[in-house]
This record gives structure tokens, sequence and C-alpha cells, in this order.
């Protein structure tokens, strides 16, 4: 069979097998198997992730088993690693989102899944990837044709019936890091989107498109570029219809023995990266599980017309919960009870930079989100017991892990998609304002902040620190009208790798000694892990907080 009929065949599968309708798309032949493609640089090989330590993370324990089920076909690394046919799924020397991204899909959307990935660290859209293949790059658009069209010409001389589903797309640093490579990354990548798409005969072939994080070294030391980077993907996808962006600057992001944050996701970030594609994926076929809504059902748990203490809790990696895991709390009995929803407590939240947000007040508790916790359960839990019955307690919680300190500005930076202040204060206000129109005397009682790692490892971020927090505070208590608005502010531990943190923990107390409504929570008592706080020190920092804010108010 000839390629130019086996496409047209192709095509008539695609049309007559996966149509979208008002009731969704139709469900494929049972042994119809849905291949993708997996291509990109340094983060799609999955650099700096481990097989071995999958199971260091309680939410992925056991997905390194090898998918015996799942086709795996692969040209991997500058060396041309490359696999002798259709495999079984199995993470290799690295591994990158495949790994989770077929577990998590067959989990929703079940039948036969294969996988081809063509992925090598250090490569640039405008030559590597180039269609054209000019002589000073890798050649890898023609390398990964010709895997893709041996791979499926593998399947068809099995007798397999087959559908070329989508591009996972994950790639862009490198051009980001050339001043005059990231300004034409949108006219390259839709070069080389077209030409596969022509090449291949699926004019509508789906490309899901990963951001590039801003959690890691280039968010803070390229921030400008990378900016510039996110302006031209955003580009692409807003010109073309079968694109689809898959957020990636909230998922987990490795931290190098020195302190310095990574250029890598690492495990715990590949393992995430899956999750991240594969439910963009089923979103768009509208296979994704549905979230459950914990919101209260009817009436609040607080007497009509009765007084609300309200709490802000704000931050980055550790006030989110990065590396506090859900699944640890067993092996805590004293906070055993903080597994359950704590429904004397009301809770909103925005988490991520809003890629997790609430929709209405719930009880305090695990919201499943990267199956991790912040200090507000054990927070809650210390101001519950002190706080008098008759009154009611709230918890607003708005962070986003991948954030650093401009994001925060009051007056926005030059990369405006990256500003939270007008979310942060929005996020307080619509809170406040709904409890006043249910009829609740709503009072905000303080906000609780933890220093962010990547603001104290990065110099020009750490060395102004203090005077950011100085500016976000004044403008925070002018724009809610709150003059004598407290702001408890947990210090960095002492002794991580993190570099600047006396100079950081030294700023903060000066700060505190020109403000009587700013106190200062430190750490050194705490538990803490390499890098993070862990679930330890979470549980350890929201107690912390409590306590801090029951001092200053006069309860001791």
């Amino acid at each position: 069979m000839n390629q130019t009929f086996r496409m047209y065949l192709q095509g008539i599968t695609l049309a007559c097998l996966f149509v979208l309708g008002e009731q969704g798309p139709r469900v494929l032949a049972e042994d119809m198997i849905r291949v993708f493609v997996f291509a990109g640089q340094s983060n799609m090989v999955g650099s700096d992730a481990h097989a071995d330590r999958i199971d260091d993370y309680p939410e992925f324990q056991g997905v390194g088993v090898p998918q015996q089920d799942v086709r795996f076909a692969y040209l991997l690394g500058h060396d041309g690693q490359k696999s002798q046919g259709w495999e079984a799924l199995r993470p290799l020397e690295a591994f990158g989102p495949e790994i989770t991204f077929a577990r998590r899909v067959r989990q929703y959307s079940p039948g036969p899944i294969a996988i081809i990935k063509s992925a090598v660290g250090g490569t640039t859209v405008a030559r590597d990837w180039n269609p054209e293949a000019p002589d000073d790059g890798l050649k890898l658009y023609p390398k990964t044709l010709q895997l893709i069209r041996e791979s499926l010409q593998a399947l068809e001389q099995q007798g397999q019936r087959y559908q070329l589903e989508a591009v996972l797309w994950h790639q862009g640093e490198n051009d980001m890091l050339d001043r005059g490579l990231v300004s034409n990354y949108a006219s390259g990548l839709e070069t080389l989107m077209g030409r596969l798409r022509q090449d291949l005969g699926l004019p509508q072939l789906k490309w899901y498109v990963a951001e590039i994080s801003e959690k890691g070294i280039w968010g803070m030391d390229h921030r400008a570029q990378l900016g510039e980077l996110f302006r031209q993907q955003t580009r692409v996808l807003s010109r073309d219809s079968q694109a689809v962006w898959v957020p990636s600057s909230h998922l987990a992001f490795d931290v190098m023995g020195s302190g310095q944050p990574h250029y890598h996701f690492g495990t715990q970030g590949q393992l995430q990266l899956g999750h991240a594609f594969a439910d963009a994926y089923l979103k768009d076929r509208q296979q994704a599980p549905a979230e459950p809504d914990r919101s209260f059902k009817g009436e609040l748990p607080v007497a009509k017309n009765g007084k609300i203490n309200l709490f802000v809790l704000a931050g980055q990696r550790s006030m989110e919960g990065e590396d506090a895991f859900t699944e640890q709390l067993k092996g805590y009995p004293e906070y055993e009870l903080l597994r359950k929803d704590q429904d004397n407590i009301l809770f909103r939240y925005s988490l991520g930079g809003g890629v997790r947000a609430s929709k209405n007040w719930e009880p305090l508790g695990l919201t499943g989100f990267s199956g991790n916790f912040g200090p507000e359960l054990t927070f809650g839990a210390e101001l519950r017991k002190r706080i008098s019955a008759d009154e009611g307690l709230a918890i607003v919680k708005f962070t986003d892990s991948g954030a650093q300190g401009p994001d925060w500005l009051p007056e926005g930076s030059a990369e405006s998609h990256r500003n939270l202040y007008p979310q942060f204060l929005a996020c307080i206000r619509s809170a406040k304002q709904d409890l006043e129109e249910r009829g609740y005397q709503c009072q905000l009682r303080g906000v609780f902040w933890h220093t962010g790692e990547n603001d104290t490892w990065f110099g020009p971020y750490a060395t102004k620190n203090a005077s950011l927090m100085s500016t976000l505070i004044r403008q925070t208590r002018a724009d809610l009208g709150v003059p004598d608005l407290c702001w408890l502010i947990s210090q960095q531990f002492s002794e991580p790798t993190w570099q600047n943190v006396a100079q950081v923990n030294r700023d903060l107390d000066e700060l505190a000694e020109t403000d009587p409504r700013v106190v200062i929570v430190p750490m050194s008592a705490a538990p803490h892990q390499t890098h993070h706080l862990g679930t330890a020190g979470t549980l350890w920092l929201g107690r912390a907080m409590a306590q801090a804010w029951l001092a200053l108010a006069g309860d001791k």
C-alpha cells in the first residue's frame, strides 16, 4: 500500500470515527489504537527525571512499572537512541510526561494507545526542528517524520487499526535564550505545525502546546525573554483552532543541590506534566473526570447575622504546599483528623495562579490539587480552638507556587501575563463582599505570607524582598480600606541550601521594626526537608502562624 493511499484511508478513518457533535466525540472502535506524538527538547526528553525516584512521590507510586499494553517508539538524545520498532512503554534512562499521560488517559478514556516520542535537548525551532532542515541544525523534522511513518507502517503490517490523535509539544527554551530567535518563534512553530499536518495528510491534527515553566531559573534570570516566548506561543494558539494550551508553571520544578531553581522539571515535575497533558486532552474530548463539588449546600454553618473573622493566606511554593503530601498525613496520628473536612471553617482558594479555584465557600479541607496541602489545615484548626464558637472563621488562600517577587508588584511588570496583584485583591474583596451580602459582619483580621524560596535564592530579588513586601503591604491596606491590617510574614528556614537567607530574614526583621502591624514568624524551629518545608514543616507552619496571630490579638 503506497504512502498516499494509506494517508487517504487514515483521513477517512478520522472522518468516520472521530466526529464531534452536540453530545461530544463518538466512541472509537474498541480495537482502534490512538497514536500520540510527543516531541520537543530536554523537558520532553525528561532530563533529570529518575525512574528510581518515582516512588518517593505518594501520588505516583507504582507508575514506573512497564506498561506492557502501551506501545512505545522513540528517537531520543543527540546520540540518536532509537527503539527497535514498537516496545512496551517504560521509563528509560530519563523519562518524560509519556509515563503518566498514558496511564491517566487510559483510566478515563479506555482503549489502546501508542506513543511515538522524538525529543532532543538543547534544540531550536529555528534550526533543528525546521522542516527545511538547514545545514546548521540537527534535521529533527525529517527524522521525526520518518519515525512516525515507520511506526505507523509497522502497525499496518501487524493488521492494527490506528488513528493519529495528536502531537504533544514541549519546546522553546533554547529559542528563548537567543534574542535573535525568540521574536520569530511563532512563525517557526506555525511552519512546523503546518508542514507536519500536510506531510501526514491530517490538516486538523491537534497540537497540545505546553507552557515553558516560569518556575525555574529561566523565569528569573531570563524573565523578559521568557515573557516574549510566552507571547509568541499564545500568538500561535490564538490563530490555530486546533492548538491547545497546557499550563505548566504551577507544576513541581526541580531544585539543584546548591538551592538554585533548576532548568528541568525533574522527577516529580515530569510525572505532573504527564497529568497536565492528559487532562488537557481529556477535557478537549469531554472525558475529563468531574471535579467534586465541595461547596456548602444551603446556608453557611455560621449563625445568621453573626460575626465572621476573615484571614488571608498568600504566597508561593511552601504556602501553596509544595512537597507537603496528602498521603503522608497518615504518618502523623495527631493530625489524622485533618484528612477530613473541618465543617466549622469556611474556605475559598485560588491555587497555582488560578489553575484551580473554588467556586464557592467550602469546608476547610483537602482540595486534591497536585496531591498537596498547605499550612491552612493546621492554621484553621489552631484558630478554631481559640476563637469563640459564637464567631465564624473564614480563610481565603491565594497562591502561585511558580510566582516570584515582581509578579506581586501592585503596579505590575512588563510581563503583564504574570501580574498577580489584581487577582489577589479581587479574591479578598469578593470573599468579604459575599459574606457581607449574606448578612454577616465580616472583619478582615490579617494577611499571612510565607517568604518565597525563589525570591530568596535569586540575588536581585533577595536584595529587594523587604522593599517589595513593604509596597505590597501598603497598597493592600489602602485598596482594601483597612489601614491597620496586620501582616504576619514567616521567614525562610535558616539552614536550607537556598542562598541569601540571612540577608532576607534580617531585612524582614528591620521591616517589622518600622511597622507595628507587621509580625515576623521565625522559622528556626521548623522541621524542614532539603529544599522545602515538606509535610511536617507545613503542618508546623500553620500552627506557628495561628499562634503568632493569637499572641498579637492578646490571646496568649
